[in-house]
């Protein structure tokens, strides 16, 4: 489960235990009807949050980790009528180390964990 505050995302993974803190740390707008990928974006993005050319984005592929033509496919799509949206959807992923959420108002988010504040 996800929660926000300050900015942040906490994410609870009852799993192991433990509570990760994430901090934005780059952003991307994608235009559906502009000359750009969803997948450009999102790579994009991710090359911002590790200082590096998009060109080194590579490992692991971004198709090993996510259906990206399905998430473009849900929120930009031919069937999804603009009027019909009553609010805006996420779909959140794990890169690397890396959160990236990916909105249905075509705003591609990266945040990276962050040390939990004790005081």
């Amino acid at each position: 489960m996800n929660k926000k505050t300050n900015g942040e995302i906490m994410n609870d993974d009852s799993t192991m235990g433990a509570t990760t803190h994430w901090s934005q740390v780059a952003q991307r707008h994608y235009e559906p009807d502009g000359r750009g990928e969803l997948t450009t974006a999102i790579v994009y993005a991710i090359a911002e949050a590790e200082g590096v050319s998009p060109s080194e984005v590579t490992s692991p592929p971004l198709y090993d980790i996510v259906d990206v033509p399905a998430i473009e496919g849900a929120f930009f799509g031919p069937n999804v009528a603009e009027e019909s949206r009553q609010g805006v959807g996420s779909v959140e992923f794990q890169y690397t180390e890396y959160l990236v959420k990916v909105r249905s108002d075509g705003w591609v988010q990266v945040y990276e964990p962050t040390e939990a504040n004790l005081s």
